[in-house]
């Protein structure tokens, strides 16, 4: 994949499937979905706050909710995306890897309504540095 290629979806999905690791199960997805979170959220405080990652984090939970049924009264948690992850790990891990991947694409498609798909593709880029985007994720065809 060249990086005329690279969409906000394919970046998800292909950071959270390397982080996770090849024929990773629910609770590596889990781990490797809050790592890449927690990235992001290093790099777009500075731009949008702290309030406005966890209004984009929650409207996401929301839309994502709709696919994936995520009881959003199942757990309590201090930030929205701390009930994700005991979600995420009692999933199959296929449901798990697609799950995370469509909830931080959603984030990112919702931060690029308010600023842009090219700037959110840099930010994104910023906040997973050491992910190589030409190569596919262990375990997947080229």
């Amino acid at each position: 994949m060249t990086s005329l290629e690279l969409t906000i979806e394919t970046v998800v999905a292909h950071v959270i499937a390397r982080r996770a690791g090849s024929g990773a199960d629910a609770a590596a997805v889990a781990v490797a979905a809050r790592r890449a979170y927690d990235d992001l959220v290093v790099v777009l405080v500075p731009l949008i706050g702290e309030a406005g990652v966890d209004a984009l984090v929650a409207r996401a939970l929301h839309v994502t909710t709709r696919e994936y049924r995520l009881n959003q009264a199942e757990e309590e948690a201090s930030e929205p995306f701390g009930r994700v992850g005991p979600w995420l790990e009692r999933q199959k891990p296929t449901v798990a890897l697609a799950a995370a991947s469509t909830l931080l694409a959603t984030f990112a498609a919702l931060l690029a309504t308010l600023i842009g798909e090219p700037l959110t593709m840099r930010y994104l880029l910023k906040a997973w540095p050491g992910d190589d985007f030409e190569k596919p994720p262990e375990g997947t065809a080229a």
